[in-house]
């Protein structure tokens, strides 16, 4: 417990604050008090005002050892943290995978309830890596619609990896990803041939393969065609943790999904129909609060923000 702020404050309330124990020897010079403000041996004119809401400072150690998704710091500084005044010392171990259940949340995140004071420091090991993007979805035509060339889905943004939402430093022995953006769907095309050259057709557009991720993105699904001479889209195929899905083949193809921090690929067509690839996700997320802004370094990859 902070020292008292204001009032009566005696030596036997810093010497207890600074580990000793009640009415035990302690004085004004000892190294453990004059800790508590930074005072040096001997420090001029101290007075015991100058201890006026001095506190031992907190150190906690976490070790993560086991893999999880969507980890909030903030969320896990326990009991003993003390507001301003805690050095929180993080240990991801190597093999342990950080990683995300939605695209849209963190892998890691440092969270907000920290104080001015407070220090951070995160040792990656491991690794930490977003959620893939999902796959586009494949065009459907019919043959002999008002429109003959129609739009593949876009395949979906990857996941983020690490937030800083307060000063942090960061030693990454691992890796850190973004997660991979989803493949594009391929477009929908119909054709209506001469009988001799060309035939009638109607070719639909394949689903986008999921980006790369902790959890993979999910293949986006195939197009339907109708009418003479249909072909019919197929799925594209998940993302896995290390590499991103394959589109789905039949008509247009779908886009490939990007492998870990990579885009997703724009999804075939007959005519500028396929759908978009996915934007890689960021490997980090405030890096000017990374490493006094000089960001995660080492093995990673995707967007820095």
């Amino acid at each position: 417990m902070p020292l008292p702020s204001s009032g009566q404050i005696t030596l036997d309330e810093m010497h207890v604050e600074a580990g000793g124990s009640t009415t035990t020897q302690g004085a004004v010079n000892d190294a453990d008090i004059r800790a508590l403000i930074g005072a040096a041996s001997g420090g001029p004119n101290l007075a015991f005002t100058d201890w006026y809401g001095a506190s031992a400072r907190v150190t906690i150690n976490i070790t993560i050892s086991s893999n999880t998704n969507n980890y909030n710091l903030s969320n896990s500084k326990g009991g003993t943290y003390s507001a301003g005044n805690t050095t929180i010392n993080v240990t991801i171990n190597s093999g342990v995978t950080v990683g995300s259940v939605t695209s849209i949340g963190y892998a890691f995140t440092t969270g907000t309830g920290w104080a001015t004071g407070d220090v951070i420091n995160i040792i990656n090991n491991g690794t930490i890596k977003g959620k893939g993007g999902s796959g586009g979805a494949g065009a459907d035509i019919t043959f002999g619609g008002a429109n003959n060339n129609t739009q593949g889905g876009n395949g979906a943004t990857g996941g983020p990896a690490f937030r800083g939402q307060f000063a942090c430093t960061v030693t990454n022995n691992g890796s850190v990803y973004g997660g991979g953006g989803g493949g594009g769907g391929g477009g929908g095309f119909w054709l209506s041939g001469d009988g001799k050259i060309t035939f009638n057709s109607a070719n639909a557009g394949s689903g986008g393969g999921g980006g790369a991720g902790v959890n993979g993105g999910s293949g986006g699904t195939g197009g339907t065609a109708s009418g003479a001479g249909a072909v019919q889209g197929t799925n594209g195929s998940a993302g896995s943790s290390t590499a991103g899905g394959s589109g789905g083949t039949g008509g247009y193809n779908g886009g490939n999904g990007g492998g870990l921090g990579a885009n997703g690929a724009i999804g075939q067509s007959a005519s500028n129909a396929g759908g978009t690839g996915g934007t890689r996700g960021a490997y980090q997320v405030g890096a000017s609060l990374i490493n006094g802004g000089s960001g995660i370094g080492g093995t990673v990859g995707g967007r820095s923000l």
